[in-house]
């Protein structure tokens, strides 16, 4: 029914009239989207855009509700744009080959993070959950082949073998995966070159606290056998 203040305000005649329906159906629409929340309907679709860049020395896959956004490898930066019906983004980082080609574990696996959380950038460090993780190299400069291990006093991890040094002064080297450093953590080398059993050499919590900051990453050097 036609208000008569609109068909007065109209001017009372049959255009009038039309020209009242037209207000009132207009004052309707209005009335309605303004009872309507303001993120209905569409503030999920309105894009979310941040950087992620990455500290870790081992390159990262990053993943948005379980789809493959990007690999960053050390260093790198990339910017990303979600929807904004979002949820988590999840990070793994990529494993360090033993001399058989095979992935040494470590002790990072898939880190979740929730995109609400993201304030326009993420930065993948050595610090995940307020717990630190490190990583080494590990040059050898004797002529014995040796199985590094990671303990944390109560497990025995093992992180990889390095090749004796050359006698033309080449060190054996090898990359072991990340740990996390506890008071409680070492690293040693072991003189059986398959498993990490018997004499040991060991560099322990306190050395390794010398960690580079965000990248976790120490460079150990071994100068005499187990």
């Amino acid at each position: 029914m036609i208000d008569r203040r609109l068909l007065a305000f109209a001017g009372g005649s049959r255009r009038g009239a039309r020209l009242a329906c037209c207000l009132a159906a207009a004052i309707a629409i209005l009335a309605t989207a303004c009872g309507r929340d303001i993120a209905d309907p569409a503030a999920g679709d309105v894009p979310i855009h941040f950087q992620v860049s990455n500290a870790l020395i081992a390159p990262v896959t990053v993943s948005v509700d379980g789809t493959p956004y990007a690999i960053l490898t050390s260093g790198k930066a990339t910017s990303i744009t979600v929807p904004g019906s979002a949820q988590w983004l999840t990070w793994t980082s990529a494993k360090p080959a033993g001399p058989d080609g095979a992935p040494i574990p470590d002790q990072i696996g898939e880190v979740k993070v929730s995109i609400s959380g993201i304030n326009g950038a993420l930065e993948i460090a050595n610090v995940i959950d307020d717990q630190t993780y490190i990583t080494a190299r590990v040059f050898n400069a004797t002529n014995a082949q040796v199985a590094i291990g990671v303990t944390d006093g109560s497990n025995l991890y093992c992180a990889g073998v390095v090749p004796a040094g050359s006698t033309d002064g080449a060190k054996g080297f090898v990359q072991i995966g990340y740990y996390r450093l506890l008071p409680s953590t070492e690293v040693r080398a072991y003189r059986d070159a398959l498993r990490c059993t018997g004499p040991y050499v060991a560099w322990p919590s306190s050395q390794l606290a010398a960690f580079m900051a965000k990248s976790g990453l120490l460079t150990l050097l071994l100068e005499s056998a187990p």
